[in-house]
């Protein structure tokens, strides 16, 4: 599905999970304590990479956070406790070019905030083990890069609920949805 067809374009979302305890406590307190560090690191991002400096220094990103769910681990072999999963739609007119470099920065900056609360490197040939802090770029505008350290759009995110509930929320904020009942319709 493009992403165009999501009504996202413009933006930048990013996901976060958490399922064991990190240095700040457990996985809620671990995305209470993300989420403001999370919106100073792309707004700093913004700032460093945006050559209009003057022109966005009153001008915020609209961050739009989901609520947080929570979901049974995906794909593992053992058992793990569940995740809380949110995730932040980002839009904002000074961002710096969609560039894969640009991606990588913001990549390493939430890298380095998964070390901060205490994530330790995953072993090579290793997947979904439990993390304190987990922070994915989903996708940026209509990037698309692909290699060993970045991949945009992620190229499963349309295929785990956690990522879809929390997003056709967002995504449902800026309808305006009624539902519609009949009884010649019923679900049971």
């Amino acid at each position: 599905m493009e992403l165009s067809n999501l009504n996202i374009k413009n933006g930048l979302c990013i996901s976060l999970g958490a399922n064991i305890d990190s240095k700040f406590g457990s996985p809620l307190e671990s995305l209470l304590v993300c989420r403001p560090k999370v919106e100073e690191i792309i707004k700093d991002w913004r700032d460093q990479s945006n050559t209009k400096k003057e022109e966005n220094i009153n001008s915020n990103p609209n961050f739009l956070w989901s609520s947080i769910y929570e979901t049974s681990p995906h794909g593992v072999e053992n058992e793990q406790p569940n995740y809380l999963n949110s995730l932040v739609l980002v839009k904002s007119n000074y961002f710096p070019k969609p560039s894969q470099t640009n991606a990588k920065l913001l990549l390493k900056d939430l890298k380095n905030l998964e070390r901060f609360f205490g994530r330790k490197e995953t072993p090579k040939g290793k997947k979904w083990l439990s993390r304190c802090l987990d922070l994915d770029i989903l996708w940026w505008e209509e990037l698309h890069t692909f290699d060993e350290e970045l991949q945009l759009p992620h190229p499963r995110f349309m295929n785990r609920n956690f990522v879809i509930s929390p997003l056709s929320e967002i995504l449902s904020r800026s309808q305006k949805i009624k539902k519609f009942d009949d009884p010649r319709w019923s679900i049971v």
